[in-house]
């Protein structure tokens, strides 16, 4: 029997990673991830560990404009995976500021702490409408 789940600590997790994501520390969002958080975006080899994301952390431009949009939540116990979409504004609000759109797949594991950090996540370019 499926016990109901409530999410309402996975979306507070989501909010606290955005505002770490748009924070003027740049590396303020790794926190958020597991110690042996797994990390792929399209195209690049896949990131494992806090310390090799506070490298890809201090490499990447400034984000602003961060929206997370959950559209399916599954859950058990201490673990959570939360199917979306995203989108930010890479750079300065300038004329190279670049736009993302994906789609996301966001494993969340509850810490012994207490705290929801994510485990995995797997980013995929949101397809161009024809």
């Amino acid at each position: 029997m499926q016990t109901s789940f409530d999410d309402s600590e996975i979306r507070l997790a989501e909010k606290a990673l955005v505002r770490a994501l748009e924070s003027s520390d740049p590396t303020a969002w790794v926190y958020h991830y597991t110690e042996d958080a797994v990390f792929v975006s399209p195209g690049t080899p896949a990131v494992q560990g806090r310390a090799a994301l506070l490298e890809m952390a201090r490499a990447m431009r400034p984000l602003s404009s961060v929206v997370i949009t959950p559209l399916r939540t599954e859950a058990s116990s201490n673990v959570a995976a939360v199917y979306g979409q995203a989108s930010w504004v890479s750079g300065a609000q300038t004329s190279s500021a670049t736009i993302t759109t994906v789609r996301l797949v966001i494993v969340w594991r509850k810490e012994p702490d207490g705290v929801w950090r994510v485990a995995q996540e797997l980013l995929d370019p949101e397809p161009v409408a024809m």
